[in-house]
């Protein structure tokens, strides 16, 4: 059992902002995204390149490295010079593969530190409208004995793979998970009937749920959200624990010369709290968070432990 206070100790040795203006970076700043390009990703980093470039003083360059459940871009991190002119776009898989592929080159929790949490993407339960019109009549059919609902995700160990499993648990439904590789082709089967229900991206699903093609019966975010006013939160529905969304954040060699951390991360929280830049990311469907590295730290352990609890309890394995 992973144990609160150890991640938040590993994760919580960051720089103090105080000390953020006694570095520089002498020559460009690489961001690696561990995606391919155009993915959900890359506007994040794209909206406060110009503006981090005028910031620093020196070119902010995206470097995709896309492969093995992000494994080859981290690994790619851990290998640069430990000089602050290195950083990495992490998402939720960050936290999973702590537990999932723990013989990977690098420890996430000891070899990196948290920057800045970003932004965050809510999840919506979307259901066919042949299963439910509500979240009751959801429960209802998914508790039916010998129900055989099938739920999508984005592939084995996702963030919407684990906020699944998690809700079949605590929610006592009969489903299947069913991986994809294609986010696009797990959409489509679900707007056709072949899968029954999953847990979305706010963005995919908004016009689909508008014209009828699937039911947004609940959503997992702290309140309600402008795009799906009707749709209560899992707090709201009495299912508070699960964990479920698709977050976007910065982290650095935890090795990482402290001043160069906090200027890091100083930059990135003034960008991201431009309104401009709050603004074009909202209309997108992001919600932005710009935690800085002390909170972030405490949010990489909360996933990290409710993850390890749910890849054991339902012995999700990766090849």
């Amino acid at each position: 059992m992973l144990k609160r206070r150890t991640l938040a100790a590993a994760l919580l040795a960051t720089p103090t902002l105080a000390r953020a203006q006694n570095w520089a970076p002498t020559q460009p700043v690489r961001v690696i995204i561990p995606f391919p390009p155009g993915g959900t990703m890359d506007p994040v980093v794209r909206i406060v390149q110009e503006i981090m470039t005028r910031e620093l003083g020196q070119p902010i360059v995206v470097d995709h490295k896309p492969g093995g459940a992000t494994v080859v871009g981290t690994t790619e991190a851990f290998r640069a010079p430990a000089d602050g002119h290195t950083t990495i776009m992490v998402a939720n898989s960050f936290a999973a593969n702590v537990t999932l592929r723990p013989t990977t080159p690098y420890s996430g929790l000891r070899d990196f530190a948290p920057v800045v949490m970003a932004t965050v993407v809510p999840h919506v339960l979307a259901v066919h409208p042949s299963v439910a019109r509500d979240f009751n009549g959801f429960l209802e059919a998914g508790r039916r004995p010998g129900a055989g609902l099938s739920f999508g995700s984005y592939g084995i160990g996702t963030s919407n793979h684990l906020g699944g499993e998690q809700l079949r648990e605590t929610a006592r439904l009969n489903a299947t998970h069913v991986p994809y590789l294609n986010p696009a082709q797990a959409h489509n089967d679900l707007i056709g009937g072949r899968l029954q229900f999953m847990l979305a991206n706010l963005p995919d699903m908004i016009q689909p749920a508008q014209i009828g093609q699937v039911r947004p019966v609940a959503i997992s975010a702290p309140a309600r959200v402008r795009e799906l006013p009707d749709t209560p939160t899992m707090a709201e529905l009495g299912f508070p624990v699960v964990l479920s969304d698709s977050w976007f954040g910065l982290v650095a060699r935890s090795n990482v010369p402290a001043p160069a951390r906090a200027r890091l991360e100083a930059a990135w929280v003034a960008a991201l709290n431009r309104p401009e830049v709050r603004g074009r990311l909202e209309e997108m469907g992001f919600t932005v968070l710009a935690y800085g590295s002390d909170r972030f730290g405490q949010e990489i352990a909360r996933y990290t432990e409710t993850y390890a609890e749910v890849i054991r309890a339902n012995n999700i394995r990766v090849e």
